[in-house]
């Protein structure tokens, strides 16, 4: 009898085992992390249960180089999926997951005025000369959202006059935070950041000044089972879900 009891635990502790290696994994940004806790309970209540592990983009493709487990990847920045097709690590060329734009976005009602034109001082428009605010934004050296801001600055003429008043943050979602309780007078992020958030306006979209829209690439990494996972993420149904958190269509 206890041989029995033995066998019968041993086999359903190894199902168990199997079902939990073969939840799919699914890595992405923090951007998207209220998006994808509410399609991972759309996905489980449909049968579809995966896992989903949010980190900086750089951090994790790097992490799936080295033999993560990741099935889904799912980048804030293009130029890391391009990293993972460049080893070699793509089961098919990326597509789109939804899109967003980069926005400077400040208090309701502050009166700032920001149009972009090229030379415009950001650092005039926010009236950093008459005190020591800052402008918000991530870190430019970690977070894609960063890196994106800056170079759009650059771009534009700012950048330069910015220069030892920046609050850099390690988390996009920091940023709209961090102006929120009115720490800072403005914040440089994701359109998407802004879902939800209470008492914010965009004072400027970049993509007015020819910013592309910042796009959310996915591949399934090679010799993983994504596949099914990936095809419920582009459903009409995800897709819904995602435009409710603020990013748009491919």
């Amino acid at each position: 009898m206890r041989w029995i009891t033995g066998c019968l635990a041993a086999v359903f502790g190894f199902a168990l085992l199997s079902a939990a290696q073969a939840e799919t994994v699914v890595c992405a940004p923090g951007a998207m992390n209220d998006a994808m806790t509410a399609l991972s309970g759309l996905a489980a209540h449909q049968g579809l249960p995966f896992k989903t592990i949010i980190g900086h983009s750089p951090a994790q493709a790097r992490q799936i180089v080295e033999g993560a487990p990741c099935d889904v990847f799912i980048s804030a920045d293009p130029q890391w999926m391009d990293f993972l097709a460049a080893q070699d690590l793509l089961a098919k060329p990326p597509v789109t997951l939804a899109t967003t734009h980069l926005v400077l976005f400040t208090h309701v009602g502050d009166g700032l005025v920001f149009t972009g034109r090229p030379g415009e001082s950001l650092a005039l428009a926010l009236h950093m000369d008459k005190g020591d605010g800052r402008l918000a934004m991530a870190d430019p050296d970690m977070m894609p959202a960063g890196r994106m801001a800056a170079a759009a600055l650059v771009a534009q003429g700012s950048w330069p006059g910015l220069a030892g008043r920046l609050a850099l943050t390690q988390n996009v979602r920091t940023v709209a935070a961090l102006v929120q309780r009115g720490e800072v007078p403005a914040g440089i992020g994701f359109a998407s950041d802004l879902t939800g958030a209470q008492g914010l306006r965009i004072l400027y979209d970049f993509s007015d000044g020819g910013v592309p829209p910042v796009r959310f690439p996915m591949a399934v990494i090679k010799g993983h089972e994504g596949g099914v996972i990936a095809a419920f993420l582009r459903r009409p149904e995800s897709r819904a879900i995602l435009k409710a958190n603020g990013f748009f269509g491919p």
